[in-house]
């Protein structure tokens, strides 16, 4: 009787048969279903019945019985307008002080002055016998901490970030970013010691912190859903641009005599920083921002405007919703780890620290300092550090195109691919040059030639990956009620691991040899295989819809419980035994009314341009370590190193503490600032997030510009660190906040550009500075980081604020208004009311930071961690900061390599620009697993170059032409791996896959992670390159392949998810909708293991 009245009961109720015809008596896997069923179904009081009447059973299953519910996007109305276009624009440029500060480090470390007056013992180690090793001349732990302060102090102020970004809107937190980063800028360029260095460095790190925070928040914020993503990546295409521009300031100041090149690339941060603080200045806040923080008219208003249409009640109304969940979370930090934010807390986690480990900025800081390594001349280091930045550009272009077309997974698995190839070749060309003693011997012109090549190429694929995607994803995937929170974990995370790679990275080339590259390879590995099976594609969802790609992911879903139908049917993996009964709404996604309006595209292009100060620290540095007369001036033990025999070991002469210092102390710097700008982004909007990444950065640049001691170069850096920290908090959340859901992809990694950009301007600067006399050339390069910060901190002043922002903030009606215009169409209800109910589930949690840690975040959680975890852990940040170095060290002459690096800086920034094509046409997914696959290849290729020119000791002989060529080939093929993949998906993903409550929090988790790691790999990068020799390559080969692996499982595809739908693609995963709990229908019935006998209801 049973079995008839279950069989009945589901085809009534479900309109289909529960199992094929069977007798009554045969076995049916299903049998103890029906006793279990008909119990619940008959024993359930009436008035329940309903749920049951009106939803579908969703099925999750490893396979057979019942199939799944579809689903479908939320459509905003809304155009990409001129006036969205603008503001995204002006808002990436935040994106500007992180790029200039990635790329000035390098190439002021590769300048001769700089190094002489600063870290003389690097100068004379460089100075020694050139046939001595070549790994270890830069390994010094003074110098790692000259660049990697910078992460710590960015990781530090992405945790404050967070705060000022809730609390008080997205603008002000970049402006925050702007000033501090400006006051960094300032204190380089006059440095007269090592400390002030430091504190400059610092004070970056502070404007970094603030401006990552908020800038990839403002943009995924203001962008529309369609066009999220190409208008987040402008932040990272300004992190490149930055990175570009630093590098040609370090190559054009480097020709400067006497100590006025490294001061002019250092104090030139102080443009980036200005930027950025006069864009916040005039930028509108987010229509997220104005609602969470109250002014709900305001944000329609401003939503209209942003979206370019009337009808965006929708959006609107997600908005409003989204801030009133937002408004439930007191403490969003803490709300962080609940299980439904697990997803977006692992990307917020992963994504920046993948990212670090693609070996990017290693790339980008250290360019010149690696072409010096591998054979360049200094002048020649810090050009091909300029080209390895004109690459970053180039290729965050592509990402920019290619984001909301082809997705974000699509760019992050082709981008993996590409630098993993390219990373394995680079390796294999040093190893052959250099062996394992580091001793090149004569390096022929075809030799430079290849191994820039392949440096451009890992550059490319990281410049349309993991560079924008690296922003965009992490800005765009959290919801409201966590997005400062998770912003600041991706910013913190950021920071942390590029402190750590840029603290570590001249121990490790000095030990590890060519074996870096294949170090990054693994890595790339490991973080295209995570996007492949982790990261959900975010194309096309508006931002307040995001939770969509979580509830559809394999993995996710599992976490992503809904909270108005919580129940469903789950089977066990043989899909023969109900594990669980649960009935909940079928999760489908938004398609939010909009169009990728001018003002859209203008106010993403301005905000992402945020990404220019990041871009350009990472291409400068690298270059003016490159030059011998910022090695004489401030690390002379370096320069009287690299000065001896050729023959000796390369590997090593530059593996020096203090030259590491004074890369990584910007990571620390902007580890810290990204937790503070975590709070200025959420509390004060994302604008003024990203105006004091601004003004820091301009700071920061002005002190390095002016440096007399290492101690003022730290100080600069530190406040290079604290802009960078705000800006990358702010800007990718910006990004995605502001970009159409189908477009955010594409805009956000505008920020990666950006940095990209930046990584090319540095390397070409440092290129061009690097032939003036005295110390010059490396003072244009540092102090060059001011343009990149005057950039954002301008931007920053115009751009408008997100109606994220706004609703968030409680400006509702502005934020409609602002909606409106964003998405360029009336109708935008829907969207915002998604975004007014993000901003009061955002509300309930008063601190995001606790909130994170729900078990309903921990997918993006996951993501804010190891997204930019893995993207440091690419090796791209190894290849960016120290490209002229490893040029250098591999065989290139001292200009040779600062050319290199700004051939790879140009390979970064196309291969973002393919990465802005794809982005959205092919997916998130589709760029990691490529980018994983190449970047691979490319690790172990130029682990075994290295390995059989310096084999194990260091000394390479001569280089010849060919294998020159050869190895700057398959790393540009690398950089381009990483451009199109990890580099703008590095920033994309996190800042598109939290909830609104947890964004800044999650955002500046996400930005601390990526500083955390950028940090400690600058800081142990010649060290290692010194101990592990070529094996440096094959170590990030390792990491490539994990990323790869992780991607592939556990990432959903965010491709064309709302912002504030999100969490769509959470519950639909695999394995994260396992942590997506549904709190107003929590009951369940959940059968033992033999299925026969209910456990619980």
């Amino acid at each position: 009787t049973q079995i008839i009245i279950s069989r009945f009961i589901f085809k009534i109720y479900f309109k289909k048969p529960l199992y094929k015809q069977h007798s009554p008596f045969s076995y049916n896997p299903l049998f103890h279903l029906h006793f279990q069923t008909c119990n619940f179904l008959l024993y359930t009081p009436h008035h329940h019945l309903p749920h049951f009447q009106t939803k579908k059973v969703v099925a999750i299953m490893a396979g057979g019985g019942i199939p799944t519910a579809p689903g479908g996007d939320k459509a905003y109305p809304g155009n990409l307008t001129l006036y969205v276009t603008f503001t995204c624009v002006v808002a990436a440029m935040g994106g500007l002080i992180f790029g200039y500060d990635i790329g000035i480090s390098g190439g002021v470390t590769a300048m001769d002055p700089f190094l002489m007056k600063f870290f003389p013992s690097v100068y004379r180690k460089q100075s020694a016998d050139t046939s001595t090793n070549q790994y270890c001349k830069f390994d010094s732990q003074t110098l790692t901490m000259f660049t990697s302060s910078l992460y710590l102090a960015a990781l530090l102020s992405s945790l404050v970030a967070s705060t000022v970004t809730r609390k008080l809107g997205r603008k002000l937190s970049m402006l925050f970013g702007g000033v501090l980063f400006c006051a960094g800028a300032m204190i380089n360029g006059f440095a007269q010691a090592v400390w002030m260095l430091i504190v400059g460095r610092i004070l970056l790190g502070f404007g970094i912190g603030f401006a990552n925070q908020s800038v990839p928040l403002y943009l995924s914020e203001m962008a529309p859903y369609k066009y999220r993503g190409s208008l987040n990546i402008g932040f990272q295409l300004s992190i490149t641009i930055g990175i570009l521009v630093a590098n040609v300031l370090n190559y054009f100041f480097n020709k400067l005599d006497g100590n006025l090149g490294w001061r002019l690339s250092l104090g030139g941060a102080v443009v980036p920083a200005l930027i950025i603080t006069v864009g916040s200045l005039i930028l509108p806040e987010t229509p997220n921002s104005m609602i969470e923080r109250g002014q709900s008219d305001e944000a329609k208003t401003k939503l209209r405007r942003i979206r370019g249409v009337h009808d965006v009640d929708e959006e609107f109304n997600d908005l409003v919703h989204a801030s009133e969940e937002s408004r439930k979370i007191e403490h969003p930090w803490r709300n962080l780890l609940q299980k439904k934010y697990r997803p977006q807390l692992t990307m917020a986690i992963l994504i920046p620290f993948f990212q670090q480990l693609t070996g990017i900025n290693v790339i980008m800081f250290y360019a010149p300092v690696l072409f010096k390594t591998i054979g360049f001349g200094s002048d020649a280091s810090l050009m091909s550090a300029v080209i390895t930045g004109s690459v970053n550009v180039l290729a965050t272009c592509v990402s920019i195109y290619g984001v909301d077309k082809w997705g974000r997974r699509f760019l992050f698995l082709e981008g993996g691919t590409q630098m993993l190839i390219c990373q394995v070749a680079v390796a294999v060309f040093i190893a052959i040059k250099f062996g394992v003693n580091g001793d090149p011997g004569d390096l022929p012109k075809w030799y430079a030639i290849v191994v820039v090549l392949f440096i451009c190429i890992y550059v490319a694929g990281f410049a349309w990956s993991w560079g924008p995607l690296g922003w965009l994803v992490p800005s765009e995937i959290f919801p409201l009620e966590i997005r400062s929170a998770a912003q600041s974990i991706n910013v913190s995370v950021n920071m942390i691991f590029t402190f750590i790679i840029a603290q570590v990275f001249l121990m490790m080339l000095c030990h590890l040899k060519f074996g870096l590259f294949l170090f990054f390879a693994f890595w790339v590995v490991i973080m295209t295989i995570f996007v492949y099976f982790f990261l959900p594609e975010t194309k096309n969802i508006p931002i307040e819809e995001m939770v969509i790609v979580w509830k559809n992911h394999w993995f996710w879903s599992r976490f992503m419980v809904d909270v108005e139908y919580p129940n469903g049917v789950e089977l066990s993996k043989g899909g023969d035994v109900v594990k669980k009964l649960r009935l909940k709404r079928s999760t489908q996604k938004k398609a939010y009314p909009g169009n990728l309006t001018l003002y859209v595209t203008f106010t993403c292009v301005v905000a992402a341009m945020g990404g220019l100060i990041f871009g350009y620290d990472i291409g400068i540095s690298g270059g003016v370590t490159a030059m011998d007369p910022f090695l004489k001036k401030f690390f002379p033990s370096v320069y009287r190193k690299q000065l001896v025999d050729t023959s000796t070991n390369q590997y090593c002469k530059f593996d020096s503490q203090t030259l590491t210092m004074f890369t990584s102390s910007l990571y620390l710097a902007a580890l810290l600032s990204s937790l503070v700008a975590s709070t200025v982004t959420r509390k004060l909007g994302r604008k003024l997030s990203m105006l004091f990444g601004g003004v820091l950065f301009c700071a920061g640049a002005m002190i390095n510009g002016f440096a007399q001691a290492v101690w003022m170069l730290i100080v600069g850096r530190i406040l290079l660190g604290f802009g960078i920290g705000f800006a990358n908090q702010s800007v990718p959340l910006y990004l995605s906040e502001m970009a159409p859901y189908k477009y955010r992809g594409s805009l956000n990694i505008g920020f990666q550009l950006s940095i990209t950009i930046g990584i090319l301007v540095a390397n070409v600067l440092n290129y061009l500075f690097n032939m003036l006399d005295g110390n010059l050339g490396w003072r244009l390069s540092l102090g060059g980081a001011v343009v990149p910060a005057l950039i954002i901190t301008v931007g920053s002043l115009i751009l408008p604020e997100t109606p994220n922002s706004m609703i968030e903030r409680g400006q509702s009606d502005e934020a409609k208004t602002k909606l409106r215009r964003i998405r360029g169409v009336h109708d935008v209800d829907e969207e915002f009311n998604d975004l007014v109910h993000a901003s009061e589930e955002s509300r309930k949690i008063e601190h995001p930071w606790r909130n994170l840690l729900q078990k309903k975040y921990r997918p993006q959680l996951t993501m804010a961690i190891l997204i930019p975890f893995f993207q440091q852990l690419t090796g791209i940040n190894v290849i960016m900061f120290y490209a002229p170095v490893l040029f250098k060290t591999i065989g290139f002459g001292s200009d040779a390599s600062l050319m290199s690096a700004v051939i790879t800086g140009s390979v970064n920034v196309l291969a973002t620009c393919v990465s802005i094509y794809g982005v959205d046409k092919w997916g998130r997914i589709f760029l990691f697993l490529e980018g994983g696959t190449q970047m691979l290849i490319c690790q172990v290729v130029v682990a075994v170059f290295i390995a059989i020119k310096f084999g194990v000791n260091g000394d390479p002989g001569h280089l010849s032409k060919l294998y020159a060529i050869v190895v700057v080939l398959f790393i540009c093929t690398y950089v381009a791996g990483f451009a199109w993949s990890w580099g703008p998906l590095g920033w994309l993903v996190p800042s598109e896959i939290f909830p609104l409550e947890i964004r800044s929090a999650a955002q500046s988790i996400n930005v601390s992670v990526n500083m955390i790691f950028t940090f400690i790999i600058a800081q142990v990068f010649f060290m290692m390159l010194c101990h592990l020799k070529f094996g440096l390559f094959l170590f990030f080969a390792f990491w490539v392949v994990i990323m790869t692996i992780f991607v592939y499982f556990f990432l959903p595809e965010t491709k064309n998810i709302p912002i504030e739908e999100m969490v769509i693609v959470w519950k639909n995963h695999w394995f994260w909708s396992r942590f997506m709990v549904d709190e107003e229908y929590p009951n369940e019935v959940e059968l033992s293991e033999g299925g026969d006998v209910v456990k619980k209801v």
